[in-house]
């Protein structure tokens, strides 16, 4: 995983299949294993782990209230946001603030370290990193109405948020991590989600200061950002990203990214969850399979293979067992 990672020759390509609670379920049952057993069976190369807080629901269980105080639907099998503690803020000092120095926050990812005793590259989930975790506090279109019509106070939330933020990735690098895994998403299907302009202004500089966190300890950088980024991909490298996920190929055309950026960055995902896995036969998996192995790996390395996002269960186990057949072994 790190030599391929760092576009170094590697003996096969490391996997990763990733899976709704809900996909989860049905495909373990499918493949007769455990829901514990399931990432083995599948492969999986990646570990992710995170702080450690208090689950809490709302009172008629709909609603379930992350780290931060954002609330996430749980009627839906992905992230359906449900609740923005900010939406209404003015005076950003009064909201209660996540203490990212608290004792005990990452006895869990701790413990999960040394029982893995080495076996798969851990990285911190740092989802919801930077913009993403503005907006789930905010509100989606209240933030980006924000970005643009009180730019002052968007840009002290997002301070808050990075500073939060850094102290946990240097207590994460302090703790042994392999690498750092950040989620922003910043594309739609065929743009940005705002200006390119905007973003370099507001969110690259944070970004890049919480990338230095891991490239200053000599660790490479993934970040999962969905959609059509093509105008930032140059940023992105610029401030020391190693691996770009998911890599949708609806999106990002794999041939030309490799050629404009495969001498810059690995990869990670590519197997289109939202047009091959759940409408085609397993004979179309194996080859959009090889096609993506073909595209983003042509020097048998630097790709991290597997489905573009976490599989849903619109996906039928038999073109799972398809795409896993297809794996480099």
């Amino acid at each position: 995983m790190r030599r391929a990672l760092w576009r170094q020759p590697v003996d096969r390509l490391p996997v990763q299949t990733n899976y709704t609670g809900t996909m989860g379920t049905l495909l373990a049952a499918h493949l007769q294993c455990s829901s514990a057993e399931l990432p083995a069976r599948l492969g999986n190369h990646l570990l992710r782990v995170d702080v450690d807080h208090p689950p809490r629901l709302s009172d008629d269980g709909r609603v379930s209230f992350d780290w931060w105080g954002a609330g996430w639907g749980t009627e839906t099998e992905g992230y359906w946001h449900a609740f923005a503690p900010l939406a209404e803020a003015d005076a950003l000092e009064a909201f209660p603030w996540p203490d990212p120095a608290a004792p005990g926050l990452l006895d869990k990812a701790a413990a999960a370290i040394a029982a893995d005793a080495g076996r798969h590259f851990v990285v911190p989930n740092f989802g919801f990193a930077l913009f993403e975790r503005a907006w789930s506090l905010r509100g989606f279109d209240q933030f980006l109405m924000d970005l643009v019509g009180e730019p002052e106070w968007a840009a002290e939330l997002l301070d808050r948020v990075a500073a939060i933020q850094l102290a946990l990735a240097r207590r994460f690098v302090a703790l042994g991590v392999d690498g750092g895994y950040f989620g922003d998403d910043y594309g739609a299907q065929k743009s940005t989600l705002f200006s390119p302009a905007l973003w370099r202004e507001l969110i690259k500089p944070r970004l890049a200061r919480m990338f230095a966190v891991f490239r200053e300890a000599g660790l490479p950088v993934i970040l999962h950002s969905d959609g059509d980024i093509w105008p930032i991909l140059p940023d992105l490298v610029d401030i020391g990203l190693t691996c770009l996920n998911p890599v949708q190929p609806e999106v990002l055309e794999h041939g030309r990214l490799y050629r404009e950026f495969g001498k810059h960055l690995s990869f990670y995902g590519g197997i289109s969850t939202q047009a091959v896995l759940p409408k085609v036969s397993p004979e179309d998996v194996r080859a959009a399979t090889a096609a993506c192995i073909r595209d983003l790996a042509p020097n048998g390395t630097g790709l991290i293979l597997g489905p573009s996002h976490r599989m849903q269960s619109d996906i039928p186990p038999e073109n799972v067992i398809a795409m896993l057949e297809a794996f480099p072994t």
